[in-house]
């Protein structure tokens, strides 16, 4: 009875889907989805959620979702086995945010264990429930000031809540003691003028466990304990809006260009609007992209473009995109001894790399799939997914047997897993999908933006 208790609660746990890509960011499940499905073929329900581009999370029997509507920042929380809604909370918005049109108001995805889930919003700040829908806490933070709008989910890890702002000024990693609320800890981390979009994970394996956190140009491992920098590695590219991947004692990240070199011209080039001639650009002469984002290069706030400003900003803006693989050891800058391996092809911009059983899984816009190997980065296969070739927001998952890939355009590809790129379905959804799908036992659960569907065999 003993075992079959402890066998019972391991196949409950291991059916949550806990946070933004799953457990730990992994984007890994052991169910088992349908991958024959569709708008009439094998839904179980389907519901219409509020506005938001943010994931769903499942623990247990419950699933949640973060929305918004006028004012009102919305967490509601569903019937996994039904679709119904068990109930709807409300945080009144405290300010508003700029941000890039694809981004969101609610684009944080909630995260969850089993007392409670923890919603951030960027114009609100953090707030936690129980399942029952009780308030148990809330922590209102100032605004934010970030290029394109914040979009950084928090982690939920043992007691403790992690959350990674990175912004134009007043960067921030901080904990939060996750059952009231009270802040841990706080560091200030290096401002990122262009912002980053990526959510931490845990790293348990190393000197010690870390929070680790894709910054501007620079991957870094923070104490679980103390917030302290344990060790960190350069040399990323900036505005970083994929995640890591954890798989075992190996990270892969994958950070795409902000820009074409061809896109941001030499100083000399931007001097032909200099028509005071003092070798400067004032706000006033400035065109094209250095009057766009004239505030982000101008970084002490002088109304001045200088040489050393532009170059700077040039420099970091097109560092070439990179894919690799970390396998961190000591502390300090471990740069040299931890990147195994490093590669600049197909690199995704915003969905986040997926390490699964060997292999590491990309997609980037136009449909382009890779699929390299784990240990050496090998590309074990570059293609095109076919009739998917539009844009990716959504990162991949895997269940055990298969990787489902979503396009923004509503088309969810499904491929075999292992090297060979086997397409074994495709369902044209035919509305558009920027949130990550979650998998939670023989259950796939998609939100589109009209609607959240959850899918499970039926014959």
């Amino acid at each position: 009875m003993f075992r079959k208790t402890l066998f019972a609660a391991a196949i409950a746990c291991g059916a949550d889907w806990p946070a933004f890509r799953g457990p730990n960011g992994s984007g890994l499940a052991a169910g088992n989805p349908p991958v024959e499905f569709g708008p009439s073929k094998n839904v179980a329900w389907k519901v219409a959620p509020p506005q938001g581009k943010s994931s769903p999370v499942i623990v247990g029997d419950k699933l949640f979702l973060t929305g918004h509507n006028g004012e009102a920042l919305l967490t509601v929380a569903y019937d996994t086995a039904t679709g119904k809604e068990q109930w709807r909370r409300e945080l009144k918005r405290r300010n508003t945010q700029k941000r890039h049109k694809l981004n969101d108001a609610a684009a944080p995805t909630a995260v969850a264990d089993a007392k409670r889930v923890v919603v951030f919003f960027s114009e609100y700040g953090l707030a936690a429930y129980g399942h029952d829908g009780k308030e148990l806490w809330t922590l209102p933070m100032d605004a934010f000031a970030s290029m394109q709008g914040v979009s950084t989910s928090p982690v939920l890890h043992n007691d403790s809540v992690y959350l990674v702002v990175d912004q134009t000024r007043d960067s921030l990693v901080m904990a939060v003691n996750a059952a009231n609320g009270e802040v841990r800890w706080k560091k200030k981390r290096p401002d990122a003028s262009m912002g980053v979009y990526s959510s931490p994970v845990i790293f348990s394996r190393g000197v010690e466990p870390v929070l680790g956190v894709i910054g501007d140009l620079e991957f870094t491992g923070y104490s679980l304990k103390t917030g302290e920098r344990v060790w960190w590695v350069h040399g990323l590219p900036n505005q970083a809006k994929t995640s890591p991947s954890v798989n075992g004692d190996r990270i892969i990240l994958a950070v795409n260009s902000a820009a074409e070199a061809s896109a941001v011209p030499a100083f000399a080039t931007v001097l032909e609007t200099d028509a005071n001639g003092n070798r400067m650009i004032e706000f006033d002469e400035s065109k094209g992209l250095a009057r766009g984002i004239f505030a982000v290069i101008d970084r002490n706030g002088d109304k001045i473009i200088n040489e050393a400003e532009w170059t700077a900003f040039r420099e970091k803006a097109t560092k070439p995109a990179t894919t690799m693989s970390l396998r961190p050891r000591g502390r300090g800058d471990i740069t040299n001894s931890a990147i195994e391996w490093t590669i600049q092809r197909a690199v995704p911009n915003v969905p986040s790399p997926l390490s699964s059983s060997g292999l590491v899984y990309t997609v980037r816009n136009g449909g382009i799939a890779g699929i390299y190997d784990a240990a050496t980065g090998e590309a074990r296969n570059e293609f095109r997914l076919p009739d998917a070739l539009g844009d990716y927001y959504a990162s991949p998952i895997a269940s055990a047997k298969h990787v489902f890939f979503a396009s923004m355009e509503g088309k969810i590809t499904i491929l075999k897993a292992g090297p060979d790129g086997e397409v074994v379905s495709q369902v044209p959804l035919e509305e558009e999908i920027f949130a990550t799908p979650a998998i939670a036992g023989d259950a796939l659960y998609i939100r589109t933006q009209q609607s959240l569907y959850c899918f499970r065999k039926t014959d």
